[in-house]
C-alpha cells in the first residue's frame, strides 16, 4: 500500500497593515534581486517557496506552509542583518522575524 504524504502544515499569521506591507515590499525585493543584479550569476534564484509566499501575502492572504515560512524566515533573517537601506526597516523586519519564527515553533511543538 503506497504512503500517502501529508500536506504540509499552515499557519496564519497575525500581521498588522503595515506588516503586511513590509513583508510585501522584502518578498518582491528578494524575488527582483536576479532580475535587477548587474551580474544576475551573483545571485542565487530565491526558492519556490518564497515566490508561494509572495502570491499568498499578495493576493491579500496571511496562511502559509511550513516551508513558505521557513523560506520567508531566512530572507527576513538575511535582510535584518543588512546594512544598507533596509536599516531604516530594522524594527519592522525584526517584528516580522519574531511572528514567523513564533509559528514555526509553535507547529514544532509536539501534541498533547
Amino acid at each position: 500500500m503506497p504512503s500517502r504524504s501529508r500536506p504540509p502544515r499552515s499557519t496564519t499569521l497575525s500581521l498588522s497593515h503595515d506588516e503586511r506591507w513590509t513583508l510585501h515590499h522584502v518578498l518582491l525585493h528578494r524575488i527582483e534581486q536576479e532580475e535587477t543584479a548587474t551580474d544576475p550569476t551573483d545571485v542565487d534564484s530565491p526558492p519556490l517557496e518564497l515566490f508561494q509566499a509572495f502570491e499568498t501575502i499578495d493576493g491579500g492572504a496571511v496562511r502559509f506552509t511550513d516551508p513558505q515560512l521557513e523560506a520567508v524566515q531566512t530572507t527576513l533573517a538575511s535582510y535584518q542583518r543588512s546594512t544598507d537601506w533596509w536599516e531604516l526597516e530594522r524594527g519592522a523586519l525584526e517584528s516580522l522575524l519574531e511572528h514567523v519564527t513564533n509559528a514555526l515553533e509553535a507547529d514544532r511543538l509536539p501534541a498533547d
